[in-house]
């Protein structure tokens, strides 16, 4: 979990160094100010449709954050079982429900499921290296607390509480990736502390997602008793 922490931390600088321009344009009049190399100085002020975009942009921001902390906590989870060349014999309930909805997945022809099925008996009987790919967990643009708990429950990992920020940002986001409301549409209905409370809040909640996958992780959570 060294490298999710890491980029955790690094993603998180970012939104905190967005975040903490922007707040200066709270009941502020602002201007953008530049001076180019002949030593001419020139003005932009920062009228309010740019600063509802600004807002706006906080959402995606913010999306990115919780998207790639889910995504790399399950990495660092697959990688581990990678590391103690598991079997199907020595994993949890969770581990092998995953496993096999991985291995049949987009599998439709009865050939091909008959096939699948011999080789997973194969594997288990022979005591075959246990292996998730990264795409054993559905991670598709709909992250919110919610499906934070599904994917906690499904791997057997301690479920965060709260978190309720998220469903909001996830809307946001989505509504903004897929062309729904313009980036002006999005940021007048907010206010910057609503954002940096939005901001805060989430942070909490993907620090308990990081310390439950910590924990997984050190005391191998995905083996039998």
């Amino acid at each position: 979990m060294e490298h999710t922490r890491s980029e955790y931390l690094q993603r998180l600088n970012e939104v905190n160094l967005y975040f903490s321009t922007f707040k200066v344009l709270d009941n502020s009049s602002c201007t953008l100010e530049s001076v180019d190399i002949a030593g001419n100085h020139q003005s932009l002020p920062i009228n309010s449709d740019l600063i509802k975009i600004i807002k706006a942009n906080g959402f995606i921001l913010l999306y990115n954050l919780i998207e790639a902390t889910v995504r790399n906590s399950i990495t660092a989870v697959i990688n581990s079982i990678e590391v103690e060349h598991v079997t199907y014999k020595m994993v949890t309930d969770e581990m092998r429900k995953l496993w096999i909805k991985q291995e049949f997945k987009s599998i439709k022809e009865i050939d091909i499921i008959r096939s699948k099925v011999k080789s997973l008996l194969s594997a288990v009987l022979d005591d075959a290296h246990f292996a998730l790919s990264s795409e054993c967990v559905t991670i598709s643009g709909n992250i919110d607390a919610q499906e934070i708990r599904n994917i906690s429950k499904q791997i057997g990992c301690s479920e965060p509480r709260d978190g309720s920020p998220l469903f909001q940002i996830k809307n946001k986001r989505n509504e903004l990736a897929h062309g729904e409301k313009t980036f002006c549409e999005i940021g007048k209905d907010f206010t910057i502390q609503d954002l940096i409370r939005c901001k805060e809040e989430t942070t909490l909640f993907l620090e308990t997602v990081i310390a439950n996958m910590e924990n997984y992780i050190s005391t191998k959570g995905y083996l039998r008793n």
